[in-house]
């Protein structure tokens, strides 16, 4: 019998912020976030003269972990975490803090060193990320973690205190800021990496960014685009377009940032300082775009405990497309893989050789096409696109998701226009996409008349121009349309043969 997901929550008693999140946790290391809430700490701020927090940083901490284990509880969460990071771990009373919280309400606070919150949020931002090898960033209200990975394993990991709100506490003094504040913040971060001996990326590596500031960041830059996919995690945010964006904040007060649209509450204060030094990592290791992950250490402190290492990227796509999937009630598992390996075997044999990420998005909209009947049956095509663009699906680059969406539309319609994704698809041809997608329109076709309790596979072979398919579809099934979509994509002539 298949175990049943576990519910977990951690809460993250941060420098800038506190945030609650409950997961139901798959053995795989798949996460699905269940409930999540934030709520204003700014215990970098709430040291006094002493290096001791606050009486009031105190009360704030116990209200906000107080409401944090209210959500948690609600949402039925099995177990519950909780950790701090750099606020507490600095300050001089953070173990009493930590104490009062579990005599309050028996909750243990681990308190992590830097390397640890390194490793956790290394653990949460890769794992949904298609990368192997490279760098990870993580920029807190505190502190400023990097992590090198390789083969998706932590090999050497760094602390800097260079939080967004440290950084502006000790550098921007001017509201707006004065362009020598940013400059001696800049050469202030760059020092500190030389000194650490930061590695550059090496070829074939990438830069993940994770933590607030980054995704204040990516969401800033998303809105100013015209782009298909409208999540943040994956996204790709070029050091051109950061920089930019860095002039444009960097021109305003405090107040005129905090009414920018996009600029998350309680942030504003510290996003110039925060996109700064994120702009000194990325020029120091060569990186000209950031990967930016969705999660991060709350997901790391999880996945700590279900996983020795990290699984393969494509692992962690087919884990998240299943997790999906199982979501829906009109989702049929075993229908959806037969559906995926009939569609793999007919690209195979009417594309040898063809491109493995049309074949791999292949698979993946063969697996979800049922998705789209549970909303709507009548366009479920359609619908299951959409739901590949806007779910939380962890290991896809955006343009694999794109991919998938268009041939699950162009399946249902095919020459329909897909202006709107080209940002993401330009490098394919036409009518490769439309290829790919007579081939799922056929997969899809040959399921839907497969008779329910038959476990038997389809054959396909290729020979002499003629691709011959043998599965038991009905002798009433008028296919000649398929047939020569088939012929117009390929050039091959296609046989469907009855099993009796």
């Amino acid at each position: 019998m298949e175990a049943m997901p576990r519910r977990l929550a951690v809460i993250d008693i941060g420098s800038n912020s506190g945030r609650v999140v409950v997961l139901e946790a798959g053995d795989d290391g798949a996460l699905d976030v269940v409930d999540e809430m934030r709520a204003p700490l700014r215990l970098s701020r709430a040291l006094d003269f002493e290096g001791r927090l606050t009486a009031a940083a105190f009360e704030t901490v116990i209200s906000s972990v107080g409401d944090f284990l209210a959500v948690a509880r609600g949402q039925g969460a099995d177990e519950i975490r909780a950790v701090g990071t750099s606020a507490m771990r600095e300050a001089r009373n953070g173990g009493v803090l930590a104490e009062l919280v579990r005599q309050r309400f028996g909750i243990p606070v681990a308190i992590v060193d830097g390397p640890t919150e390194a490793r956790y949020g290394f653990a949460g931002a890769v794992y949904g990320i298609d990368a192997s090898d490279g760098l990870c960033v993580d920029i807190g209200g505190g502190s400023l973690q990097i992590t090198r990975f390789v083969d998706r394993q932590p090999e050497q990991m760094w602390t800097f205190p260079f939080g967004g709100l440290r950084l502006t506490d000790r550098f921007l003094v001017s509201d707006p800021p004065k362009t020598a504040e940013l400059r001696q913040l800049r050469r202030e971060v760059r020092s500190a990496l030389r000194a650490a001996g930061v590695p550059s990326l090496r070829a074939g590596e990438i830069l993940v960014g994770t933590g607030g500031t980054v995704r204040n960041l990516a969401k800033l830059d998303l809105r100013r685009r015209v782009y298909p996919v409208h999540r943040l995690h994956g996204y790709g945010l070029p050091r051109i377009r950061l920089r930019r964006a860095i002039g444009t904040l960097a021109d305003l007060t405090l107040v005129q940032r905090a009414a920018m649209p996009g600029v998350t509450s309680g942030r504003a204060d510290s996003l110039v300082a925060g996109a700064s030094a994120l702009d000194v990592v990325m020029g120091w290791v060569g990186a000209d775009v950031v990967t930016v992950s969705g999660q991060g250490l709350r997901e790391g402190v999880v996945r700590g405990s279900l996983l020795d290492r990290l699984p393969p990227a494509d692992v962690v796509r087919r884990s998240s497309v299943r997790a999906l999937c199982g979501r829906f009630s009109r989702w049929s598992e075993p229908h959806a893989r037969r559906r995926a390996r009939t569609a793999l075997a007919l690209f195979d044999a009417l594309a040898p050789g063809g491109d493995p990420v049309l074949r791999e998005a292949l698979e993946h909209a063969a697996q979800v096409i049922d998705v789209g009947a549970t909303i709507d049956v009548y366009n479920r095509h359609e619908r299951s696109a959409q739901v590949v663009l806007e779910s939380d699906l962890q290991g896809f680059p955006h343009r694999l998701l794109a991919v998938t969406s268009v041939l699950l539309r162009l399946a249902e319609r095919p020459g329909a226009s897909m202006k709107a994704y080209r940002p993401l698809i330009d490098d394919f041809s036409p009518a490769s996409l439309e290829a790919a997608a007579t081939v799922l329109a056929l997969a899809d076709e040959i399921e839907r008349r497969w008779p329910n309790g038959d476990d038997r596979e389809a054959v396909v072979t290729a020979a002499e121009g003629v691709v011959h398919v043998i599965a038991p579809v009905s002798p009433w099934w008028r296919s000649e349309d398929l047939v020569d979509r088939t012929r117009r994509a390929f050039a091959t002539d296609l046989l469907i043969e009855g099993l009796a």
